[in-house]
């Protein structure tokens, strides 16, 4: 054998033998299960490659491969897909065959212990699907069968939710032990979670239950020893299942009361390289901790698709190292775009800023090299992880913010220093323009105190943990994390939470900013149960919310409740009230009750015109807002002159580039459109278009709403194609930044549907109309004239289809509805009765 070996190699080998380490042992069955697939030229080159790098190891592993030919089949590795593959084409002696009182009825898979069956219950007690583990009888010596005992015991004594239950067990007829388990149909934990694009926070509850069912095991002294996705499955329900605990250990109890570790056996491959442990690798004793730092790697593979170290190419001497002495890179700056899409984020920067810092720490906490320095169990690390998903500060970094400012200006000073000054800048402007000679005192006071909170919390967001350039999103979520230290002061607190919660609207994070109002709104109702000017304001911010997130009847009820206490406690203040009534006319709108929003957002007009010195920013919003009801209401020429007021205004106070500017582009092509000046309309589109890609970028659900908007008037004027895929991308932002109860979901289904029918895609473009018109049902309060207008136009599709009594049927029904909710005058109104005319 040692001849084959290059002399050389042989030579080294013999003066330096290294030792058989299990590291070793495992890469020596990795390359020896390699080899047997493979034919004599393959294997001598596999060979060559291995001594290459290690000439002990390839000597080894050429000399399990010639005890194996001479003895036949009586070493058996695990058995590979593709080799299982092979072996189901033959017929197996169990299938068909009885074990107690269960059929077998297929392989399953197959493992160097035992081969796994599917079976059902043979006995007409009742049905069920089970998964049958038989010792191979090629395995079966003294220390195999008793493995096979200690892991069916193992199972006997685990009766957990989330560890897959042992059902039965015993002997066969043969002589060959089995035991029984419930039937599983799952995916790894892993696979589950990226096929279906699940957060960062989804993925953590999962990860809360593979740490329950893990520190159950324990308190019952069993350590996993192979903790890997493969071995937690995820059922269809969303239920984790940990299973296969063949190379569990149990942990002695002594008469002292105090568990034990057993040293792992050293010719045993108890364990996967991948997820190994160092005492594991390094052959030392083994216990908890050691399936904590598995559960760590589970959790890096998890967030960030990859483990803490690449092991490819490398020898075992070199694994050893690495997972022993080398500290791995924080999990966040091996993210990447891609992976940054299957964590549901929009951008490779949120992504990374959603890992780094808190689950960082965490990960790294339980991947330290010395086991008394990881968590102290799995239901400690779980802890933790359910702590960051509070929003709470965590164990894994337990050093003060003294300390990390500290360090922070230390490392940082420049940036530091601009970053704060830019805070103070900002929370000073922005508490300024509120106040009044009368309270320049108090005022004054609490810029103090939010200047104070908001510089803590810049430095709360240390670029040691968060890489040198910190986002928006980060500081924000570092501030909404520490805020309850404010509760003592519960007027301040609502302040600094309507800042956030303004900011996150401006990202268009609505659900977040919606939390921090509430929250606003709670402190002032506990203030003054009766009412007051903080509670009218948060009711706004709530309502507001509400309407950025598309629930339109949800803000129209905290409204109405809001009117009576802004009457009693706003009355005197009228910019308060031109706020509101612009609100409420906003979100009627939205109702169909254009003629409503009219009557409020005029007086809005007036409020805003008669306020001195003029303030071109609010008068552009009064302006647009009025212009867009004017439209709906069908009063063209009234609506595009108040628009292209609304414009000049907003550039007056913003230049040609701002948000405002985009917001009141988009309405002011629609009435261009519908006066007929096809080509002005398509161009301040675009311009819309530009500025808001621009400013908010290619995912904010203002942009897509743009996008929508556009899209509607390509189908206009017959460029279906172009309309189709401007839809498209409406429709990839569904889940991620925009929420079905949006109204850019279900009206970009309705355009896309349209342009395929008259593409000719017929039953495509039913199957987007249908699909919009469920939606606006199931997320627009009844007799909403969306609802109605969808059934209109799926009659026009079917018109298409030659389907005439059917879109008969829906064109009437859609066109009644119509007039019911909007009147006989409005515009969409005469669209519904000209699909008649088309039809007939």
């Amino acid at each position: 054998l040692r001849a084959r070996v290059p002399a050389a190699a042989a030579e080294r080998e013999r003066v330096t033998e290294p030792p058989l380490t299990p590291a070793r042992l495992a890469a020596m069955q990795q390359y020896f299960e390699e080899a047997l697939d493979l034919d004599p030229a393959a294997r001598e080159a596999l060979l060559a490659r291995v001594a290459r790098t290690d000439a002990d190891l390839a000597t080894k592993v050429q000399g399990l491969l010639l005890a194996h030919d001479q003895t036949g089949s009586a070493l058996r590795s695990p058995v590979n897909a593709e080799a299982l593959r092979a072996i189901t084409a033959i017929p197996d002696r169990w299938i068909g065959k009885r074990v107690g009182v269960y059929e077998v009825v297929a392989l399953i898979g197959a493992g160097g212990m035992g081969t796994v069956y599917e079976g059902i219950r043979a006995d007409d007690q009742y049905q069920r699907r089970v998964a049958i583990k038989v010792l191979r009888h090629l395995a079966a010596g003294e220390v195999a069968l008793q493995r096979f005992r200690d892991e069916r015991q193992i199972l006997a004594n685990l009766d957990h939710p989330n560890i897959a239950a042992l059902l039965d067990g015993g002997v066969t007829a043969e002589g060959e032990p089995y035991f029984v388990m419930e039937f599983l149909e799952g995916e790894p934990i892993t696979t589950w979670c990226d096929a279906r694009t699940l957060t960062v926070s989804d993925r953590l509850a999962l990860f809360v239950q593979v740490c329950a069912a893990v520190h159950y095991a324990h308190q019952r002294l069993v350590v996993h020893r192979d903790l890997k996705p493969g071995n937690i499955l995820v059922t269809d329900q969303g239920t984790v299942k940990l299973l296969d605990f063949g190379i569990a250990k149990l942990l002695p109890r002594t008469d002292d009361g105090v568990d034990h570790p057993s040293v792992t056996q050293a010719g045993l491959r108890a364990y996967t390289p991948d997820y190994a442990s160092p005492e594991q690798l390094l052959g030392k004793p083994v216990a908890t901790p050691s399936d904590v730092y598995a559960l760590g790697v589970v959790l890096h593979e998890l967030l960030t698709g990859t483990r803490p170290f690449d092991f490819a190419g490398r020898t075992p001497g070199e694994v050893e190292r690495l997972v022993s002495e080398v500290v791995p890179a924080r999990p966040s700056s091996g993210l990447t775009a891609e992976r940054a899409r299957l964590l549901g984020e929009r951008t490779l920067a949120r992504a990374r800023a959603r890992v780094a810092g808190d689950l960082d720490a965490i990960i790294l906490k339980a991947l330290r090299k010395e086991p008394e320095r990881r968590y102290g169990s799995a239901e400690e690390f779980a802890a933790d992880v359910k702590r960051h998903l509070d929003r709470l500060p965590v164990q894994a970094r337990p050093d003060g913010l003294g300390y990390r400012m500290a360090k922070l200006v230390r490392r940082r000073r420049a940036e530091t220093v601009l970053v704060v000054v830019a805070a103070v800048l900002l929370i000073g402007g922005v508490v300024a323009t509120t106040l009044k000679a009368n309270e320049a005192v108090r005022e004054r006071e609490r810029v103090t105190e939010v200047k104070g909170f908001l510089t803590t919390m810049l430095g709360a967001a240390d670029p040691a943990a968060f890489g040198k350039d910190v986002q928006v999103r980060t500081v924000l979520d570092s501030a909404a994390a520490r805020i309850d230290s404010l509760h003592p002061r519960p007027e301040l607190e609502g302040e600094i939470r309507e800042i956030i919660g303004g900011t996150y609207v401006a990202l268009g994070e609505f659900e977040l900013a919606e939390a921090q109002f509430r929250r606003q709104l709670d402190l002032a109702t506990a203030a003054a149960p009766d009412g007051s000017r903080a509670t009218a304001r948060a009711m706004m911010r709530v309502g507001g919310a509400f309407e950025y997130e598309g629930r339109y009847a949800d803000a129209d009820s905290v409204l109405r409740l809001a009117g009576p206490i802004f009457a009693r406690f706003s009355g005197d203040d009228p910019q308060a009230r031109a706020d509101f009534l612009d609100l409420r006319g906003r979100v009627l709108l939205r109702l169909g009750r254009a003629a409503e929003a009219d009557t409020l957002l005029s007086e809005v007009l007036a409020i805003q015109l008669a306020e001195t010195p003029v303030n071109d920013s609010a008068l552009g919003s009064a302006y647009a807002n009025l212009g867009v009801v004017r439209s709906e209401l069908g009063h063209n020429a009234s609506a595009e002159s108040l628009l292209v007021q609304a414009v000049a205004s907003s550039r007056r106070a913003f230049g040609p580039v701002h948000p405002l500017v985009a917001a009141i582009l988009s309405p002011l092509a629609t009435v261009q459109e519908r006066a007929g000046a096809m080509d002005r309309a398509d161009s301040t589109y675009r311009e819309a278009l530009a500025i808001r890609l621009k400013l908010l970028g290619p995912e904010h659900p203002d942009y897509a709403w743009t996008m929508f908007n556009y899209a509607d008037h390509l189908l206009l004027v017959g460029r279906n194609a172009e309309a189709a895929a401007w839809c498209r991308k409406v429709l990839a932002l569904r889940g991620k930044t925009l929420m079905d109860s949006h109204p850019a979901p279900a009206a970009a289904m309705a355009v896309l549907g349209r342009a395929l029918g008259r593409m000719d895609s017929l039953k495509e473009g039913e199957r987007w109309l249908r699909e919009s018109w469920a939606l606006r049902k199931a997320t627009l309060p009844p007799g909403h004239y969306l609802i109605a207008s969808s059934e209109s136009i799926l009659g026009e599709h079917l018109v298409l289809a030659q389907r005439y009594p059917e879109a008969e049927a829906h064109l009437i029904a859609g066109e009644a509805a119509l007039v019911k909710a909007r009147g006989e005058d409005a515009p969409i109104i005469q669209d519904a009765r000209k699909r008649l005319v088309a039809l007939y």
